[in-house]
């Protein structure tokens, strides 16, 4: 029979082995900020820092990661001892946050929202708003680039481009009015910028007609496509 001793032994000698292949996981599981590359604690997926975790290089990490970046909840610390705790995405801080500033009396503490690692305010701005939404059965409005400051509307009828209708007026406080192909648009406008839309749109059974109104802002730069369903 197997002494006291003997058990304790194995017991420890088995911690180890079990201690030096999550040491051994840790250095195959790569941050991909060179700023916090150097020691990683935490989970991993695929040889990157995935989930909760501690990144610590010239600058310090501590919260999620996705990929091998930050991206979630976390706190990150500089190296001269600047601080953000809020929300990452990309390894860029993006969302709801707080700056702390080291001073040599009180900290100075900055909080609102980020975007893509730019402070953007106290208040989070919508890409769009839309302030007026009549005789319509759906709609979207989605960013698809970066590029220039225009958006483009197309008008559908059961799943088709819709170009039986009257009346049509577009109103705009800045750009130019533009056409392409069945969409027309607004182009090298100056953010923010309003759109009002109106016309007069037939039912499937072409038996009567009704009255659309569509009223949106634009509030940063970039190409938006805006789909209208009657």
């Amino acid at each position: 029979m197997r002494s006291s001793n003997d058990s304790i032994k194995t017991l420890w000698f088995m911690l180890i082995l079990f201690s030096g292949s999550i040491l051994h996981a840790q250095d195959d599981c790569k941050v991909l900020m060179p700023e916090i590359s150097g020691t990683y604690t935490g989970k991993c997926k695929k040889g990157l820092a995935q989930g909760k975790g501690l990144a610590v290089g010239t600058d310090t990490y501590e919260g999620r990661f996705l990929k091998g970046l930050p991206d979630g909840t976390g706190k990150y610390t500089w190296a001269d001892g600047r601080v953000y705790e809020g929300s990452w995405a990309g390894g860029e801080r993006e969302g709801k946050g707080k700056m702390i500033y080291p001073t040599a009396g009180e900290d100075s503490i900055v909080t609102g929202y980020w975007k893509k690692d730019e402070y953007a305010g106290t208040e989070l701005i919508p890409q769009y708003r839309v302030t007026r939404n009549q005789g319509i059965v759906r709609y979207s409005i989605r960013k698809i680039n970066d590029l220039g400051s225009k958006c483009s509307v197309g008008l559908y009828l059961a799943g088709s481009f819709n170009t039986d209708i009257d009346s049509w007026s577009m109103d705009y406080s800045s750009g130019q009015e533009f056409e392409s192909g069945r969409k027309r648009g607004i182009e090298n406008a100056i953010v923010p910028y309003n759109v009002s839309i109106k016309y007069r749109v037939w039912n499937q059974m072409h038996s009567q007609q009704h009255d659309v109104y569509f009223d949106f802002t634009i509030n940063e730069p970039g190409t938006f496509e805006i789909t209208i369903t009657n």
